[in-house]
């Protein structure tokens, strides 16, 4: 038998599940809920989606918590690759976990793999304005093809200044609408957290842009409201990728997170930075406007903004690791 296939029935070590668990812990998530845990049987490891503290004006439907747990997913199959085990999944259905990873047998991890595995420990949200110089056309290659990667997943470079006009309408109008609603705010208010606080869930506030594309991704009472001429020269300078699913189940959703998260560790392995826009998205017509502009029954599941980062960001606290466990790690 090839070394590469060997099978081996023990369980996962303590060293193995703290490796898993300090992967999955950085994965993002909306407003930094980290609505996962984990739980670990035989080489079984098993992802469970947790409601507890959901923001409820927000994500009122739950998708940015599936889309979270599926960039979690993303993270925990890289950490098996990473300690040299193909990775099977098995997704669940209504009740039990959301998907088991079953490190099945030994296989070496890829070039593409153990890169993007360093890259977990660096990743962050870059909501803040980047530098103007563009992207590479290799970069966003590699970007298109780490999202494409995830069974089912759509995604595509927004482009064209006729394209850009239409998002940056939606986007404005979206940003307006949230901006006044006083509900959505007192709920966005109450998960910035300050830098000295000991919160280990919520968004740092010193990370929020006034100002520019990424400030409209997570609009906030004190976020300036662009002209919309102006947000589409922002738009068409900037690399904007839109994720999409051919339907908006469960399964779908987390192959959406999957994809966003495997874009967003190539981006941070090519020093890029990056931040996530689904904000807008819980507005019907604004997923109804993307989706009538190129993407047809698709659902629309995530905007993404790629450059060049100008300054170091603040990176979200997270809980310890014993936190995330569903029950005994062993």
């Amino acid at each position: 038998m090839d070394e590469n296939e060997g099978t081996d029935d023990r369980p996962w070590s303590p060293e193995e599940a703290a490796t898993i668990a300090r992967a999955v812990n950085r994965a993002p998530s909306v407003h930094n809920t980290q609505p996962w845990s984990l739980s670990m049987r035989d080489r079984v490891v098993e992802l469970h989606e947790q409601h507890d503290a959901a923001p409820s004006r927000h994500d009122p439907q739950g998708r940015d918590r599936v889309i979270s747990c599926g960039a979690a997913l993303t993270n925990l199959v890289l950490a098996v690759r990473n300690l040299g085990w193909r990775a099977e999944l098995a997704f669940g259905g209504d009740v039990g976990p959301l998907v088991s990873v079953t490190g099945s047998s030994r296989l070496p991890p890829t070039d593409a793999e153990l890169r993007r595995y360093e890259a977990i420990a660096h990743r962050a949200s870059h909501r803040r304005p980047f530098d103007p110089h563009p992207i590479s056309e290799a970069d966003e290659r590699a970007l298109l093809n780490a999202a494409n990667s995830v069974p089912s997943v759509r995604a595509q470079w927004i482009s064209g200044s006729e394209e850009a006009l239409h998002v940056a309408r939606l986007l404005t109008y979206a940003a307006r609408v949230q901006h006044a609603d006083a509900s959505y705010q007192r709920e966005l208010a109450s998960w910035i957290v300050q830098h000295n606080e000991s919160e280990r869930r919520g968004v740092p506030s010193e990370a929020l842009g006034a100002q520019g594309l990424g400030a409209v991704g997570l609009v906030s009472g004190a976020t300036h409201l662009p002209d919309e001429t102006w947000l589409a020269a922002r738009v068409e300078a900037e690399s904007v990728l839109v994720l999409s699913t051919p339907d908006d189940g469960v399964r779908a959703q987390l192959n959406a997170g999957a994809g966003l998260e495997s874009a967003w560790l190539e981006g941070t392995h090519r020093a890029l930075g990056a931040s996530v826009m689904t904000q807008c998205l819980q507005l019907s017509e604004i997923r109804e406007g993307l989706a009538q502009r190129g993407h047809g029954a698709d659902a629309v599941q995530a905007l993404m903004r790629f450059g060049h980062p100008v300054a170091s960001v603040p990176r979200s606290a997270r809980r310890p690791l014993e936190g995330i466990f569903h029950d005994d790690p062993r």
